[in-house]
């Protein structure tokens, strides 16, 4: 019995290492009359939402926030309220430049912002200490800012479906040698 319990812990204790949480994932319309303190985990996925809604604004506890496939062209102010949140999934939605708020968002970790539209990344993005991962998949990304080598937390970016020379990809590889590095194959381009 004493080693059940052992073994128990120890799957714990590599559960939580590996990222992964039990926090339950809500649907929009099953939130709609919660208590906002009571939900952490929170998707407005696939809603063709143009801008998010009002009533999403009492939800500051949410860690996870799912707005993946939407039409969303940018974000509100409130966002900024949410000190908690931890991980967003805003891929396939209509964002022509990265959502600046995330920069006073310290305790971002993932964000999945792939297959949208923007060409820069600002230079701020290194406020976001904490961020271990980010997906900008199939996004045109030219550059990477040179702050962005101060994101000393971050261990994947995922760039694939961007044509990149392989000057490029070398160059941060060397720059960021623990970061796990997501490219297509080197392209004869300039960037």
């Amino acid at each position: 019995m004493k080693s059940l319990f052992v073994i128990i812990l120890l799957m714990v204790s590599i559960f939580r290492l590996s990222g992964q949480t039990d926090i339950k994932i809500y649907k929009w319309d099953e939130v709609l009359f919660a208590s906002p303190d009571t939900i952490y985990g929170l998707s407005l996925a696939k809603l063709k939402l143009k801008s998010l809604p009002k009533e999403l604004s009492k939800f500051i506890y949410l860690k996870k926030l799912d707005l993946k496939k939407n039409r969303l062209a940018q974000l509100p102010d409130f966002l900024l309220d949410f000190d908690s949140l931890e991980f967003i999934d805003l891929e396939k939605n209509q964002l022509n430049y990265f959502p600046v708020i995330f920069c006073q968002m310290s305790n971002l970790k993932q964000i999945l912002i792939g297959n949208n539209f923007f060409e820069t990344l600002p230079e701020c993005i290194s406020n976001i200490e904490k961020l271990k991962f980010l997906d900008l998949y199939d996004t045109p990304i030219k550059s990477l800012p040179n702050s962005f080598q101060r994101l000393n937390n971050l261990y994947k970016v995922d760039l694939s479906g961007i044509k990149f020379s392989s000057e490029f990809q070398e160059n941060w590889k060397k720059r960021m040698p623990k970061v796990n590095w997501e490219f297509d194959p080197p392209c004869a381009c300039m960037r």
